[in-house]
């Protein structure tokens, strides 16, 4: 049952794979958050002091902005043992780190799972 695939209820009705939605889910996690980011950037400029002035605006985005940092960092914590474990480079996690601060965690949580999955096909 684990080694089933996911979203493939038989061989002749094949839909996409696992590995095909967090390719997907990677390129829609860097796209959607850039463009909602350009357009605050577009209309307020490079005001980082306005940004975090919005993001910390009220009790609700505060909510928000600090279970993404606190989901951020259990991610980068589970990167770096899963890295250990699938024999990646740590370097993976420099990777990992810099493209979550460059798009964010919608980014770079799918293209790890991506590649998670390539390694753990490959083991199989």
């Amino acid at each position: 049952m684990y080694n089933q695939p996911y979203l493939q209820p038989s061989k002749s009705q094949k839909l996409l794979s696992i590995k095909s939605i967090y390719l997907l889910l990677a390129v829609i996690g860097f796209i959607v958050p850039w463009s909602l980011l350009l357009e605050f950037i577009i209309q307020h400029g490079l005001y980082t002091q306005f940004f975090f002035q919005q993001a910390f605006a009220n009790n609700v985005s505060t909510t928000f902005v600090v279970d993404l940092l606190l989901s951020t960092d259990v991610f980068l914590f589970f990167a770096f043992i899963e890295l250990k474990r699938l024999g990646f480079s740590r370097r993976w996690l420099l990777l990992y780190f810099v493209l979550t601060l460059a798009s964010g965690l919608c980014c770079s949580l799918p293209l790890f799972l991506y590649f998670r999955e390539q390694a753990l096909e490959k083991k199989v």
